[in-house]
């Protein structure tokens, strides 16, 4: 009889352990994996990693004006190498919702991206590739980082698209296809839905595609489901 309580406790303890593990794994934040050895983005749901999903909404000024640190990067522990680090690419200027697409529209305002005392990076006004800093992987295996946010002055009312893709400095981890934040600076939250829709719709590719571009090796390319230009 005693036996069998110790078993309940602990089949008890491992359970609660498991489901805290699991929740620990924000929903709101970029869910990130290894698979086929490039990084994957995606959602957590319970600790299970569903891949896929590239684009991810945020909103400046839930803390401070003009300012986000949401969503972060999540990963189970154990998905990447303990000595290795993960860097981001700003793969292109901002481009600034004109009410029913994103298209070639470049606002004359940048975003600053830093985390804590590292020097910041600001987003390019030109469509060129910026380099980020690099984030070392935390001693369990898992990268959760928050990077922070920051619309540069005069921080202008609107709805801002950027372009990133993370990349890992060990040969196990290859670039991650190419996703993107929707940022919405005072704007309503309609207008954003609307933005983050449409971005789905044009700027992910169908299913199956993201699959062959990996095995590709390719990190650029999209097809576009829908006529506007898109960046």
């Amino acid at each position: 009889m005693r036996t069998r309580e110790m078993l309940t406790v602990a089949a008890a303890g491992l359970s609660f352990v498991l489901v805290s593990a699991a929740h620990a794994q924000h929903a709101g934040d970029v869910g990130i994996n290894i698979i086929d050895n490039h990084i994957v983005t995606g959602s957590y749901n319970l600790g299970v990693f569903t891949p896929g999903q590239r684009v991810f909404g945020a909103e400046f000024g839930e803390l401070f004006p003009n300012f986000t640190d949401e969503p972060g990067f999540d990963s189970l522990p154990g998905t990447f190498p303990t000595t290795s680090s993960i860097s981001f690419n700003v793969l292109a200027a901002l481009r600034l919702w004109e009410g029913d697409h994103f298209g070639n529209l470049i606002p004359a305002v940048q975003i600053s991206i830093g985390f804590g005392p590292v020097t910041p990076v600001l987003t390019p006004l030109t469509d060129v590739i910026t380099p980020g800093f690099s984030l070392a992987v935390g001693s369990n295996g898992e990268w959760h980082r928050h990077l922070e946010y920051t619309l540069q002055a005069p921080a202008p009312d609107g709805i801002y698209l950027l372009q990133m893709n993370l990349v890992g400095n060990d040969p196990t981890m290859q670039a991650s296809l190419p996703f993107w934040f929707v940022f919405n600076q005072n704007r309503p939250e309609a207008e954003h839905d609307a933005a983050i829709e449409w971005a789905n719709q044009n700027l992910v590719p169908a299913p199956g595609v993201g699959a062959a571009l990996l095995a590709a090796g390719g990190c650029f390319g999209f097809r576009r489901r829908r006529t506007h230009a898109a960046a």
